[in-house]
C-alpha cells in the first residue's frame, strides 16, 4: 500500500514535536466491569509503535518514550502491580505502547519475561493488541506459552475496512488485506480475533462515518472475525486529530453515533460486538485525552451508564433504550445528522488537506501530487445503500 506523503509528513512533525513521557507512567493497570465479569487492562511502556515513530495514525498517542525504558523496572512494577490483584478475571488485556508481536517493541527476551510474570494470573480469556502485519507463526508460539489454559484473543487495530479511508483519512498505513491474512494465521493456531472498529473518521461528515463504520463491522465479522470491539474516537494530545479540532476541522462524534451504529445490528450479532473507549477511564492526571464523544448534561450520566450496562451485557434491550432515549439533544442530533452529506466529499477533503498544508508547511507540489491520487482512487470506495438502510 502507497502511503499518504501528506499525511505522513504531517504525522511525523506532530510526533517530533509531542511531548515524551514522564518517567513514572511507564506501567498503569485498570479494571472494569465486561462480558459479566471483571477485566484486567495491564499497560507498560515499550519503544512505542513504530508506525507512530514514522508519522502514523492520525488519531493515536500510546506514548513517547523520552528514552529507551528500563525494562527491569518495568517488570519489577507490573509484578508488584499484578500482587494487588488477586481476583479471577473474565478478561485479562496485557497492551504496550505499540504491537505486543511486533519484536522491534516488545523483544524475544521480555516475551519471556512476561511468560513468568503472568503465570499466576487466573482469567478466562487472554487478550494482546497488535498490528496486522506483526502477525507471525512466532508471536503466536509465544501466545501459546503464556498461560496456556486460557483462551488466547489477538485484538486488531482494524478501523475502517476501506482501504482510501485507511490510507487518506487514518494514515494506517496497511490495507484490509492485512488483516484479512491474519484472521487465517491466527485461526490455524486455534487463537481468536477480534477487530477494533473505529468511528469518528476525520474529513468526512459524521453521518459518513457511522455509515463506513457499520459497513467495516459487517465485513469483519463476515470475515470470520470471532468479535468485534467498536472505539468512538477521542482527541488525544500530540495527534493530528487534536490539531485539527484546534483548527475548527474536527470534532469528537456524539454517544449518540456510537448508539445508532450498535442499533443497526440484531441481537445476536450484538453478541460478538463490545464497545470500548466511549469515555476517558484515566482521568485528567494521567491521560492523553482532550476530549470524549458526550451527549449533553441532562441526559450524560445516564447514557454514560447505560453504555457501561452494555459493556457488561450486550443486551440488545439495553441498544433499544438508548435508541429511544427521551431527550432533546439526541432528537437535535438526528435532525443535524439527516442534513448531512452521507458519503465522503472529496471537495471538502480537499478543503481541508489545503488547510493542513498551510499549516504544516507541506510542498505544494506534493500536495497536489497526492490530492490527483487521491481524486483517482477515490471512485474505488463502496456502494453503502444496503448500510445506510440498515442504519436508519
Amino acid at each position: 500500500m502507497k502511503i499518504n506523503r501528506v499525511l505522513r509528513q504531517i504525522t511525523s512533525q506532530i510526533y517530533k514535536n509531542r511531548p515524551a513521557m514522564q518517567e513514572q507512567l511507564r506501567t498503569n493497570y485498570r479494571i472494569e466491569r465486561v462480558n459479566g465479569g471483571l477485566l484486567c487492562d495491564l499497560w507498560f511502556l515499550t519503544s512505542g509503535c513504530i508506525h507512530d515513530r514514522q508519522g502514523g495514525c492520525v488519531m493515536c498517542n500510546y506514548g513517547k518514550p523520552g528514552k529507551i525504558a528500563d525494562w527491569k523496572k518495568i517488570v519489577s512494577e507490573l509484578e508488584r502491580i499484578l500482587e494487588k490483584l488477586p481476583w479471577e478475571f473474565e478478561d485479562f488485556l496485557l497492551t504496550p505502547s505499540g504491537s505486543m508481536l511486533d519484536e522491534r517493541e516488545v523483544s524475544a527476551d521480555m516475551r519471556r519475561d512476561l511468560e513468568k510474570l503472568l503465570k499466576p494470573v487466573r482469567t478466562k480469556r487472554l487478550i494482546i493488541e497488535t498490528r496486522a502485519d506483526t502477525v507471525t507463526a512466532d508471536g503466536l508460539d509465544f501466545m501459546k506459552k503464556v498461560l496456556p489454559d486460557t483462551e488466547k484473543y489477538i485484538e486488531i487495530g482494524v478501523e475502517c475496512a476501506d482501504n482510501w479511508v485507511l490510507k487518506n483519512c487514518i494514515n494506517k498505513n496497511l490495507t484490509y488485506a492485512a488483516f484479512q491474512n491474519a484472521v487465517k494465521l491466527i485461526h490455524r493456531n486455534g487463537m481468536h480475533v477480534t477487530a477494533n472498529i473505529g468511528l469518528g473518521f476525520p474529513f468526512m461528515s459524521e453521518r459518513a462515518s457511522i455509515r463506513y463504520s457499520i459497513q467495516s463491522i459487517k465485513k469483519a465479522l463476515a470475515d470470520k472475525a470471532d468479535s468485534v470491539v467498536l472505539f468512538p474516537y477521542h482527541i488525544k494530545k500530540g495527534t493530528l486529530l487534536e490539531s485539527m479540532a484546534e483548527h475548527s476541522m474536527y470534532h469528537c462524534v456524539s454517544l449518540w453515533a456510537l448508539t445508532e451504529v450498535l442499533g443497526a445490528f440484531s441481537p445476536e450479532e450484538l453478541t460478538k460486538i463490545q464497545i470500548s473507549w466511549y469515555k476517558d477511564y484515566f482521568g485528567e492526571k494521567r491521560s492523553f485525552i482532550l476530549q470524549s464523544p458526550e451527549t449533553c448534561p441532562v441526559c450524560g450520566r445516564q447514557v454514560m451508564e447505560l453504555l457501561d450496562q452494555y459493556r457488561d451485557t450486550q443486551d440488545a434491550q439495553i441498544v433499544l433504550k438508548l435508541k429511544t432515549y427521551p431527550c432533546r439533544c439526541r432528537e437535535k442530533w438526528r435532525e443535524d445528522l439527516n442534513r448531512q452529506d452521507p458519503d465522503i466529499r472529496m471537495d471538502q477533503v480537499e478543503q481541508a488537506y489545503r488547510k493542513l498544508a498551510e499549516i504544516f508547511s507541506v510542498d505544494q507540489e506534493l500536495l497536489e501530487q497526492e490530492l490527483n491520487s487521491m481524486r483517482r482512487e477515490s471512485g474505488k470506495t463502496d456502494s453503502y445503500e444496503e448500510v445506510e438502510s440498515a442504519s436508519s
